[in-house]
């Protein structure tokens, strides 16, 4: 499958100078569409009500189960990847613990920049 003709709309949504709604192509589009599964929580959009991420706030942070929610979430959605990866590390700070989850993905077989972020509890 070739990207060169994939163009949609940005996420976040943005309007550019001329008042038009900007868009996205290609490798861009892949990752803001990841970035929008990551971000919205099921029920969130009309009539797509598995669509995002569930909200891990109140869950007991089990790195095998975040990371094979976050999986599905993703691979449910974005149909351009050839492969990704969900991992990663605790870090304790005092009573709290954070959970920092490394994302990598490969569209078309070439790998594309990481997505980081942290769940803390």
């Amino acid at each position: 499958m070739s990207l060169a003709a994939k163009r949609g709309l940005t996420y976040p949504l943005e309007v550019d100078v001329n008042g038009q709604l900007k868009t996205s192509t290609d490798y861009n589009l892949v990752r803001e569409h990841i970035m929008s599964v990551l971000d919205t929580r099921p029920y969130e959009r009309v009539l797509r009500a598995d669509y995002g991420l569930p909200d891990l706030i109140f869950e007991v942070i089990n790195p095998v189960l975040i990371n094979s929610r976050i999986s599905k979430a993703i691979l449910d959605e974005v149909t351009e990847l050839s492969d990704l990866e969900v991992d990663g590390e605790w870090r304790n700070t005092g009573e709290e613990g954070i959970y920092q989850v490394r994302i990598t993905y490969f569209v078309n077989g070439g790998p594309q920049p990481g997505i980081s972020f942290a769940l803390q509890r």
